[in-house]
């Protein structure tokens, strides 16, 4: 159903879409969610849920003895989404403006040319709420076609494409799954009430590349003809390096969205290369740096 047919106000429709969002996407939601987010009075936030029922019969189950509210089977979105506010939302962790905003200033952004499926995002994010596995139909750049069964505990957001972090039982190692290459996703339930069977290795906690972080240096490419225009973009003083801390997991996504060149002597290109990697050695020791620019993949090493 589309938010413009809803007859309420805009500050009841907002916690409207929270609700839809929060079963959507995270599978289950209490009135205590809608009242500290809105900080609102529980008596408020049982009216806005007894309007939605009304409005979505079929989208909610009550668990009296918890006080959830759960996702059916049944459940069909009452918004519509925008998948880049529905990412936004998931990355900033709260609701969006429903409304249009029209501003008088021309900004023309980069096109998006690739975004993951709202219903195969919805399933992965509720299982990682959730804590229950996931199987998967991925299709891989490198072996095609395959069914999995994984362990989710993250979404990654590389800044190209998204990606989950997971265990992947076939491999028995924590790996990453493009959103995108998935095809299929079905949550695998445990078959009595409880939390889902788990191998001790599987959750997040034994997750090293993920749980490890990394100090890096970026600073302007060492052949770069003007610097300075460089430091500039970076907000660097001159001679000045860019400090970041990034998880192992993921450094190699950021080095390579920023053209940050990784190679042992700089000797990529400063012309499309501007930035460049400090000490990549040293980082190459701590960090995943396989899709880094520069890296050595014959050798296996920087």
């Amino acid at each position: 159903m589309p938010q413009t047919t809803l007859d309420t106000s805009p500050s009841q429709r907002e916690r409207l879409w929270q609700i839809d969002f929060l079963a959507r996407f995270r599978g289950q939601l209490t009135r205590h969610d809608l009242a500290q987010r809105f900080e609102i009075a529980l008596s408020n936030a049982t009216r806005d849920f007894s309007l939605y029922r009304r409005l979505a019969p079929g989208n909610l189950n009550y668990d009296h003895s918890s006080k959830v509210y759960r996702r059916s089977a049944g459940f069909r979105p009452l918004f519509s989404y925008d998948r880049e506010h529905t990412l936004q939302a998931l990355t900033l962790g709260q609701s969006i403006g429903l409304d249009t905003c029209h501003q008088s200033i021309l900004v023309d952004a980069a096109p998006v040319l690739n975004q993951p499926d709202l219903e195969i995002l919805a399933t992965v994010s509720r299982a990682i709420y959730a804590g229950v596995p996931l199987t998967i139909v991925y299709v891989s750049a490198s072996s095609g076609e395959h069914e999995r069964n994984i362990v989710p505990h993250s979404l990654v957001n590389t800044g190209l494409r998204w990606h989950v972090r997971a265990y992947c039982r076939r491999h028995d190692e924590f790996r990453d799954f493009v959103l995108t290459r998935i095809t299929k996703a079905l949550e695998v339930r445990p078959q009595a009430a409880g939390p889902a069977d788990l191998a001790p290795w599987e959750g997040i906690e034994q997750d090293c590349a993920w749980n490890t972080e990394v100090d890096i240096e970026l600073m302007p490419h060492p052949r770069a003809s003007f610097p300075r225009a460089i430091e500039l973009d970076y907000g660097l003083q001159p001679g000045g390096r860019l400090p970041l801390t990034v998880r192992a997991a993921t450094a190699g996504y950021l080095l390579r969205r920023w053209g940050v060149d990784c190679s042992p002597d700089a000797g990529l290109a400063p012309e499309e290369y501007q930035l460049a990697l400090h000490k990549p050695g040293e980082v190459a020791r701590q960090a995943n740096l396989f899709i880094a620019p520069g890296f050595n993949r014959k050798a296996g090493t920087l």
